[in-house]
């Protein structure tokens, strides 16, 4: 069937296909079926798409409740609380959209209640197109870089030591949920082969000078790694 036919057909028969009856569709479907050589399952299914609504006529459901200015203060306050999900959203939203309003303007009642009642999956809901568009980044305070590549022997395959010396070693910020400011620093070294983890003195915080040995480890041991 062309584009033409369809449009001009279309509209026809699935009226005449809503208005008949168990009989007449099943006539009519086998005469579209005969005609262009569809299945009967395919020529059903063109024939119950919904007809176009009278004019003038109300869209049957529920009216929508949370519109467009509402899912704006919703997602200001969620990216300023770094993207919180709908159940600590909800209770949060009473704290901070006083701080909202001394930034942006006092909101109208009608509109202050509307964002306040949004329970957590209205919340989530609301807020599923901008967790699309800006997806939460996992925090990291280290960036990778090639200076102990070239200075420690790195193995990047599995790990299938059968000796003691190969370590793994991590860096933890210890930030809480900012990495503003200033804050501490640990590294942590695990050998591979005996599960044996060392966890040295912290980092200062301006300097990135640890103010203990970092070879130190329990009773000053000095752990020999044989690669990373």
């Amino acid at each position: 069937m062309s584009r033409m036919m369809s449009a001009e057909l279309l509209p026809k028969w699935r009226e005449r296909y809503e208005r008949r009856g168990r009989q007449g569709r099943s006539r009519m479907l086998d005469e579209v079926c005969e005609q262009f050589g569809y299945s009967r399952k395919h020529a059903i299914k063109l024939l119950r798409a919904k007809l176009p609504l009278a004019s003038g006529r109300p869209k049957p459901g529920p009216q929508r409740v949370y519109g467009e200015e509402v899912l704006r203060v919703v997602k200001a306050l969620w990216l300023a609380s770094e993207q919180l999900c709908g159940k600590r959203l909800a209770p949060a939203l009473e704290l901070w959209l006083p701080y909202y309003e001394r930034r942006e303007g006092r909101l109208p009642v009608r509109l202050r209640r509307k964002v306040l009642a949004a329970s957590p999956a209205t919340l989530d809901r609301l807020l599923e197109p901008a967790r699309m568009e800006a997806p939460r980044r996992a925090m990291g305070g280290t960036k990778p870089g090639s200076l102990l590549r070239t200075m420690i022997p790195i193995h990047n395959e599995a790990w299938a030591v059968d000796h003691p010396g190969w370590m793994e070693a991590d860096t933890v910020a210890h930030c809480g949920g900012s990495l503003a400011g200033e804050f501490i620093w640990s590294v942590t070294y695990t050998d591979i082969f005996s599960q044996w983890t060392e966890q040295p003195r912290p980092l200062e915080p301006r300097s990135g000078r640890c103010s203990g040995a970092h070879a130190g480890g329990r009773g000053g041991a000095a752990l020999c790694a044989a690669g990373f």
